[in-house]
């Protein structure tokens, strides 16, 4: 019952042409999901895992950079999920 309600919902928003977007590094934009938001996601990750590991457990910077971290992580599954129904959408269509 989900999944239909889930693929109508991708329908109408694909046929409005509502297609969200993601701001990613280069000031360019891209459909949330694609593998280029997905690749820069996964380097942002990686480049902030490098910045939270530098600080000692407890300091207020380590606090800072593990919140960044969660919500590009969060961010990244987001657009993981997105991506999947996309491939998904497209298989229903051949």
């Amino acid at each position: 019952m989900q999944t239909r309600a889930l693929k109508e919902y991708i329908e109408l928003v694909l046929s409005e042409g509502k297609l969200r977007e993601a701001e990613i590094s280069g000031d360019r934009k891209v459909p949330w999901g694609c593998q280029d938001h997905i690749n820069d996601l996964e380097q942002r990750v990686t480049a902030t895992e490098y910045w939270w590991n530098k600080h000692p457990r407890g300091s207020v910077k380590r606090y800072h950079w593990g919140t960044v971290l969660r919500q590009l992580k969060e961010e990244l599954k987001s657009a993981k999920k997105t991506a999947q129904q996309r491939q998904l959408h497209e298989k229903d269509e051949e």
